[in-house]
């Protein structure tokens, strides 16, 4: 038998070996914290700790003194709140102080001041280590650089907010003058907007500084001209002339003196007191339509490529909105000319043809002062169709004279009593001999009187154009007017089984110059149901369409029998 005395499992280790195998986890132990620091270290920018017993900041590595240059010292009793942007600072104490409330969660974002003046986008966190009797011992806590979020965030919201912007004028002034002023708010201390304009010289349109008391000095800058020479190196003049970017993260005296252009150019500039440039080109459809310079003078701000690269983002949005502007300004001066052209030719045009109408009325009595002329026959007949082509042109000039008074916005109704029935009457009379030549069944559908006050000449004017439009469409069908008194509202019908109109094409036809089938086959200037519907609604009524593609058409117009 074993004496227990002997017994291997009763013997104790000797205290040197306990002590050894103590500062054996003593060496793990500090081996993984380093290892957790320098992954902590990795993670994030900067680590911090708080100490409730101080209410202070105390960094557990430089990191927060290296990258913001304040001690400890100086980030006691709030202190570290200075290191932030000065727009920051009250919500991030705010949300601090819910988080110690409550010994939540602390998660904030923030711009921190780095050692060289910059601000940079920080996402701050923090949890609270808890004692043995649940009271916090102390706050832990990153700050992880989102400046790159942050600033895509940012920059994307302003694209929205600048193309929203442009969206709202189609004036090319309206656009630059906005591209200006959004841009100091956000991109640059001073905005300069150089243009081209179509037909070749150069203007400095727009000069911006976000300092209201630099307004003269940016008079001044407005006042220089950015001529592109032959060999360009002035920035805006070298967007101008080639279309390239230039981007100066630091601009110093000597480079300002190689681009100035003058003395006095240069003093300018120093005056402005340039400390970083950027310009990029207005381009549209490979055209070059101007320049945009961003300048930085009075923070600590540079410009890098990724600036470069968001500012020509911009000046694409901006250059769209330009061209937009210029082509529809265009198409407005076309527009105008274009008008102003058809109301000098219809006024030309009308005045050899009161002449020539005198002479067919001539000629027609002198044919009717000798019947029994073998000749007399085929004379007025002649004569007959004359007359018919000279109504046809003076009603087309009158058209087109139409037009130009609503462009000018001088179209006017004389409004008087009117029997509508009688006026219905009237024209259908002047129409009937012309349906009988086409072989149309015409049908007219009229009551006694329905009286109300409108143009009486307009009115006829209107259903003129609608018989005239059954008659062209609809030959060889039949065709009906009906007018009723609903009330107050009397409604006028004109009805044909002509070939109809597709759904698609309804709305065009009463747009100036609407038409829903080729010219080629069909004469006349698309404006008479345009006139149609602008002398229908100055009346106060409205003018409508029902029809189907080969099942004839269908217009309806209502006006109104009393007025307020």
């Amino acid at each position: 038998m074993t004496s227990p005395l002997l017994d291997p499992s009763r013997v104790s280790t000797p205290p040197s070996d306990a002590e050894g195998a103590l500062r054996e986890e003593v060496a793990r132990l500090r081996q993984e914290t380093e290892r957790l620091h320098l992954l902590l270290e990795t993670a994030a920018q900067v680590t911090w700790s708080t100490n409730p017993a101080r209410d202070a900041l105390t960094p557990i590595s430089p990191s927060w003194t290296a990258f913001t240059g304040q001690t400890a010292e100086q980030m006691r009793n709030q202190g570290w709140l200075l290191a932030l942007h000065p727009d920051d600072r009250a919500g991030a104490l705010a949300a601090w102080q819910r988080a110690k409330a409550g010994t939540q969660l602390f998660a904030t974002r923030y711009r921190l001041r780095r050692v060289d003046g910059a601000y940079v986008w920080m996402l701050a966190r923090g949890l609270p280590v808890l004692g043995a009797d649940g009271c916090v011992r102390e706050w832990v806590g990153t700050c992880v650089d989102i400046q790159a979020q942050a600033l895509g965030e940012e920059r994307a919201e302003f694209l929205a907010r600048a193309s929203e912007l442009f969206a709202s004028s189609l004036d090319a002034s309206a656009t630059l003058a906005s591209l200006a002023n959004l841009s100091v708010s956000a991109l640059a201390d001073w905005c300069i907007v150089d243009m081209l304009h179509p037909d070749g010289h150069f203007e400095r349109v727009q000069v911006v500084a976000a300092d209201p008391s630099h307004a003269p000095l940016a008079a001044t800058v407005q006042r220089l001209t950015p001529v592109p020479q032959e060999r360009p190196v002035y920035p805006p003049a070298v967007a101008l002339a080639t279309g390239r970017s230039t981007l100066v993260p630091e601009v110093t005296d000597a480079e300002m003196q190689a681009v100035a252009q003058d003395a006095h150019h240069l003093e300018t500039m120093r005056r402005v007191g340039m400390r970083s440039l950027l310009t990029v080109p207005l381009m549209a459809r490979g055209h070059i339509l101007g320049a945009l310079t961003f300048l930085v003078t009075t923070s600590s701000r540079r410009y890098r490529d990724e600036d470069l690269r968001f500012a020509q983002e911009l000046a694409n949005v901006a250059a769209l909105a330009v061209d937009n502007a210029r082509l529809l300004q265009g198409a407005r001066d076309a527009i105008r000319l274009r008008d102003e052209f058809l109301s000098v030719a219809s006024h030309e045009l009308k005045t050899p043809l009161t002449p020539l109408s005198l002479k067919l009325q001539a000629l027609s009595r002198a044919v009717k002062s000798h019947p029994d002329s073998p000749l007399a026959p085929v004379i007025e007949a002649h004569v007959e169709t004359g007359h018919r082509q000279v109504r046809r042109l003076t009603e087309l000039m009158n058209d087109l004279l139409d037009v130009s008074r609503i462009s000018a916005g001088t179209f006017r109704l004389q409004r008087e009593e009117v029997d509508v029935a009688e006026v219905v009457r009237e024209v259908a009379t002047m129409f009937a001999p012309r349906f009988a030549l086409e072989h149309c069944e015409f049908q007219v559908e009229a009551p006694g009187a329905v009286r109300g006050c409108f143009d009486r000449a307009r009115l006829a004017q209107v259903l003129d154009h609608l018989l005239d439009n059954a008659l062209k469409y609809g030959a060889g069908t039949p065709v009906s007017v009906r007018l009723v008194a609903d009330g107050p509202v009397a409604r006028l019908t004109v009805r044909d089984g002509g070939i109809g109109v597709s759904p698609e094409q309804r709305p065009r036809l009463f747009e100036r110059y609407g038409r829903a089938v080729s010219e080629r086959h069909y004469g006349g200037l698309g404006l008479g149901l345009y006139l149609t519907r602008t002398i229908v609604e100055a009346e106060g009524g409205r003018v409508s369409l029902d029809s189907s593609l080969g099942e004839g058409a269908t217009f309806m117009v209502e006006l109104p029998l009393t007025r307020p």
